[in-house]
């Protein structure tokens, strides 16, 4: 029997240290715990294969134990040992997601060929569970810091894929570049030779640009998109590139390489296909809480001409910095209208206080770290900035196009790696979109109190349901780790998706817990409705409570209280038509309705079959809104938002055949003929990959007379 790292826990500490020696003679390294609280304690400080834990303990019986280390672990097999040996325990210790049971008394032969079984049921090799890993790092990515987060989960794909290098791009907000934000793997220093790709240009800016996935098996250094020689030149012979799934266009992409020619590309695409949903959800929550802080900020500012230091020192103290300057700019002019440090001098460079934008990357929405030597700097950066600055970092506030200013940071001679640009250059934006509303108000520098808009106060509690499941109280988002029991949150999914509608005990027992004896079933819910109200209830000492009321046997959520859910509002808007078909009001409507779908309903759960049918409803209004506003779009000067909305919409609907001829003519239209003929490629291979058909006549048609052009 291979060698293994195996945790026991039992209180009984003679029987503990007993099984301890056994597995230890056997050649596995053993840990031991006598309590619950005591295991999830070391499994916190070390990974562990399997858990070997009794069921009958004090204040956390095993089957408890063996739902937290499903949860968090879900790689982690687990044996329970009970020595009440009926059918029902198995079946439930089965159910739960324990991998195998051992029933007492048993002797050491039984106990050894369990643990060997269990640890053969674990064995990965080229081909790992994929719930099992997608579940190991959404939970490193919804803990800490998220660059922190996001590297232990691409190391876990590394690991569970058994490539050689990963790597997760993220677009920057205003040109949507793609940023390299994490990477892991021995070739680091061929990966970060390039750090940012302009969007449609290389495997990370093709992906972004597409939303579609690219996979090459073997021959990634004949394929002249790839422009990364160094990664060619380490050896680095295939690849596995996906968007990072968003309502509004790719948040980035995840990348697997590997020096096999043989890698094996459709399950490692497959793997993650299924992993892209977390990760996405990780970043969209991290990307919408700073900006959340910088409202935080800017929403009590009444001139911006006193208030800068205070947004400037909101930023240096959120990214780490030493020191920084915020320098604000006319826009009519160009100039330079107030500038403020919190050092001893101004690190804006001489080209901008000059007001000579021109050949500045700033100017057109890209920011600058500097992780290298001076050397490697844009050519303005070097000339212009202070030769005290070893590592600064650059942040332009553009908004809408417009320049609105620049904030440039000190990290001293440590510095900031490209993976901060991202989430500093989103702060940037949001200051900028706070200025830009400041100037639009009439006054140039000493805005009054009147002029901002202060942001409306978030209800008591809010709902997301399109796109990944969140929940915000008072506007703060609520982690899944405040909820003791996954189902709670499964519950209040129901809940919300049936917008007010009871739900009668039986029906949720049978869904949480199907098969479970009813009697057993009632105590559990109650158990989870219990957490879910300790939760999002926030005024527990009222009479009762707000959200999640109940009624004899049925229980229900209250829409009409202080609660706000995108799904009501969105299923509210996609009801109503616009009084004239072809209006500015029609095409607010559409814009506001394509804004509020977030992505599928509960895109955490993506296999959920409990709502796919609504699922499929909702995407469908969603894409005939696309398609409807595409067709708003007459305007040759709107030919590109139409474009964007053609390809949202293939994005949810891939295989509408009607929207690919709308794209396809519209590039040729543009005389982008190159990106016609790939969007046709694209088509077909997805069409041969899942559906095992060919594009039908006209398409084919369409193609046909694009290869002529």
């Amino acid at each position: 029997m291979s060698s293994a790292r195996v945790l026991v826990v039992d209180d009984n500490r003679d029987m503990a240290r007993g099984i301890g020696m056994l597995l230890d003679e056997a050649g596995h390294r053993v840990g031991v715990a006598h309590s619950g609280k005591a295991a999830l304690a070391l499994m916190e400080q070390e990974a562990f294969d399997l858990v070997l834990s009794d069921v009958r303990m004090p204040a956390m019986s095993g089957m408890a134990l063996l739902e937290v280390v499903h949860a968090r672990w879900p790689t982690t097999r687990v044996v329970l040992i009970t020595g009440y040996g009926t059918i029902d325990a198995a079946v439930a210790a089965i159910r739960t997601g324990a991998c195998d049971y051992l029933t007492k008394p048993f002797d050491n032969g039984a106990l050894l060929g369990v643990v060997q079984r269990a640890l053969e049921k674990g064995s990965a090799g080229d081909h790992p569970d994929i719930a099992a890993v997608v579940g190991e790092l959404a939970f490193h990515v919804s803990k800490g810091e998220l660059l922190t987060g996001l590297r232990s989960a691409l190391e876990v794909l590394v690991s569970a894929a058994g490539a050689d290098d990963g790597e997760i791009f993220l677009c920057e907000p205003q040109t949507r570049d793609p940023l390299l934000c994490v990477w892991t793997g021995p070739h680091s220093d061929a990966l970060r030779a390039r750090t940012r790709f302009e969007l449609g240009l290389g495997y990370p800016g093709i992906v972004a640009a597409t939303g579609d996935p690219l996979c090459v098996q073997g021959g990634l250094a004949g394929d002249p998109r790839f422009l990364r020689r160094p990664v060619i030149d380490a050896g680095l012979r295939s690849v596995v590139a996906i968007p990072l799934p968003d309502a509004q266009g790719a948040l980035g992409s995840i990348q697997l390489l590997s020096r096999r020619a043989d890698f094996p590309v459709k399950h490692v695409l497959e793997l993650l296909k299924r992993a892209a949903v977390p990760v996405a959800t990780a970043v969209r929550a991290e990307l919408g809480a700073s900006r959340q802080l910088v409202d935080t900020w800017c929403s009590r500012i009444d001139d911006w001409g006193r208030g800068a230091r205070e947004v400037l020192e909101g930023l240096r103290d959120s990214a780490g910095a030493q020191s920084g300057s915020l320098a604000l700019v006319d826009p009519s002019s160009g100039r330079l209208s107030t500038v403020v440090s919190t050092g001893p001098a101004s690190l804006v460079c001489s080209h901008a206080e000059s007001g000579s934008w021109a050949d500045c990357q700033a100017a057109s929405g890209r920011g600058f770290v500097a992780s290298q030597g001076r050397r490697e700097w844009p050519a303005l950066c070097r000339q212009g900035l202070p030769r005290r600055l070893v590592k600064p970092c650059c942040l332009p506030l553009v908004a809408e196009g417009r320049l609105q200013g620049l904030a440039v940071l000190d990290f001293g001679r440590e510095g900031a790696d490209s993976g901060r640009l991202v989430s500093l250059a989103n702060m940037a934006h949001q200051i900028a979109v706070w200025r830009q509303g400041a100037r639009a108000s009439g006054a140039a520098e000493a805005v009054t109190s009147s002029a901002v808009t202060p942001a409306p106060a978030p209800p008591e509690l809010e709902l997301r349901c399109l796109g990944p499941f969140a929940i915000f109280r008072r506007g703060q988002l609520v982690p899944s780790e405040a909820f003791t029991r996954s189902k709670a949150i499964t519950l209040l999914k129901l809940l919300a998706l049936k917008a007010g509608t009871p739900l009668h005990r039986e029906v949720l027992i049978e869904h949480l817990w199907p098969e479970v004896d009813p009697r057993q079933g009632a105590n559990r819910l109650h158990g989870i409705i219990h957490d879910l109200r300790s939760v999002i209830e926030l005024d527990r000492g009222k009479r009762g409570p707000t959200f999640v009321r109940s009624q004899d046997e049925v229980y229900y959520l209250d829409v009409h209280g202080p609660i706000s859910i995108d799904l009501l509002r969105f299923r509210a808007l996609a009801s109503k038509r616009p009084a004239v078909a072809r209006s500015p009001e029609a095409i607010a409507h559409f814009e506001q309705l394509v804004q509020l779908y977030g992505g599928d309903l509960f895109e955490d759960e993506p296999f959920a079959e409990w709502c796919e049918a609504e699922r499929a409803e909702l995407r469908d209004v969603y894409v005939d809104a696309l398609a409807t506003l595409a067709g708003l779009y007459v305007e040759p000067q709107r030919a590109e938002e139409r474009l964007s909305c053609l390809r949202r919409a293939l994005r949810a609907s891939p295989f509408r055949e009607d929207l690919l001829l709308s794209q396809l003519d519209l590039l040729a239209q543009l005389g982008r003929v190159g990106e016609a003929l790939a969007a046709y490629e694209g088509y077909q291979r997805r069409l041969a990959d899942e559906l095992d058909a060919q594009p039908g006549d006209e398409i084919r048609a369409r193609h046909a007379r694009l290869l002529r052009a």
